[in-house]
């Protein structure tokens, strides 16, 4: 593995194209009508603001 690579599973994408920002959606920035965020990204921005 390559020094500071990022391991995923399951990532929409096609091998072997570049990542250029990774990120969860987050609505309270993001402004996409009905979206839905999986339950972590709620737990982990819990206490952020």
């Amino acid at each position: 593995m390559e020094p500071n690579a990022l391991v995923v599973c399951g990532l929409d994408a096609i091998d072997g194209t570049p990542v250029i920002d990774v990120k969860p959606y987050y609505p309270a920035y993001d402004c996409v009508t009905g979206a839905t965020v999986p339950e972590w990204v709620n737990r982990l921005m819990k206490d952020y603001f």
